[in-house]
């Protein structure tokens, strides 16, 4: 069963932009989760196998660089996950929709933020966003631009090593916390600049210790996510537009070898 949440930023009167966002866990079996039961179908992704065949020639040669098994799970079931959900946002098959990458809006080169190959000319154009981590999946669709993250907590000595590396007032803003509330806050700002980097095209390069995160950045809305215990998850848009938002837990389509097993 699952429990769509539904909720707005909108004030009265005002235009809505509708948002699809999906948090979505990886099926038992399958993806990162530490205690999963014995792989099935193309869940055990050894190195060598044959990748599946929904897969464009960038992911299977990205898939082939990932040296565990379990980090191999994840990833095809994140992109079969965003698969699934533009193919029912776009009412076609997920094993049609191919992806490229726009213009860098930094320096023009081609990893900027991934659209859809050869969209059909007669429909609206959807913007999308997705990030996995451990054996959760978030995808975030909209007419407007947007951004998603989500992350699991990391530990208090991945903190300490990159606090330095993030801007003086959000440094500040997490000093002296106990290590149990640093590294949710720590999560959760991180999602924030990763929704950000996603959103803008320009990666985290050019906002690590350059945009600080703690409040609304300028044109921009970041809004926190309800995210599984363990996870923070945040999404961006631009300022002028007021979301619509609901979040599902299912995926429209789920992975084929899954359901054929």
């Amino acid at each position: 069963m699952t429990h769509d949440l539904k909720w707005s930023d909108a004030p009265p009167g005002e235009v809505r932009d509708p948002v699809g966002i999906w948090i979505v866990r990886a099926p038992a079996g399958n993806g990162a989760s530490p205690a999963r039961a014995k792989p099935r179908a193309w869940g055990s992704l050894a190195a060598g196998e044959a990748p599946p065949d929904w897969l464009d020639e960038k992911e299977r040669n990205r898939l082939a660089g990932i040296p565990q098994p379990a980090g191999r799970e994840a990833y095809v079931f994140a992109h079969w996950a965003l698969r699934s959900v533009l193919g029912s946002s776009l009412d076609c098959s997920p094993r049609s929709v191919g992806f490229l990458r726009q213009p860098c809006p930094g320096c023009g080169g081609a990893h900027g933020r991934p659209a859809i190959r050869d969209p059909d000319p007669g429909r609206e154009a959807v913007e999308f966003s997705m990030s996995h981590s451990g054996d959760h999946v978030a995808i975030g669709v909209a007419e407007a631009t947007i951004g998603i993250d989500i992350e699991s907590w990391p530990t208090p000595e991945s903190v300490a090593d990159y606090l330095p590396f993030l801007h003086p007032k959000e440094q500040q803003w997490l000093g002296g916390r106990p290590d149990d509330e640093l590294v949710r806050d720590f999560a959760r700002l991180w999602t924030r600049k990763e929704a950000m980097a996603k959103a803008t095209g320009q990666g985290m390069a050019a906002i690590m210790n350059r945009l600080d995160l703690t409040g609304q950045p300028l044109g921009w809305r970041v809004r926190q996510l309800l995210a599984p215990p363990g996870y923070e998850a945040s999404f961006a848009v631009p300022a002028s537009v007021h979301v619509d938002v609901i979040v599902h837990e299912e995926l429209p389509y789920p992975i084929p070898e899954l359901a054929q097993a």
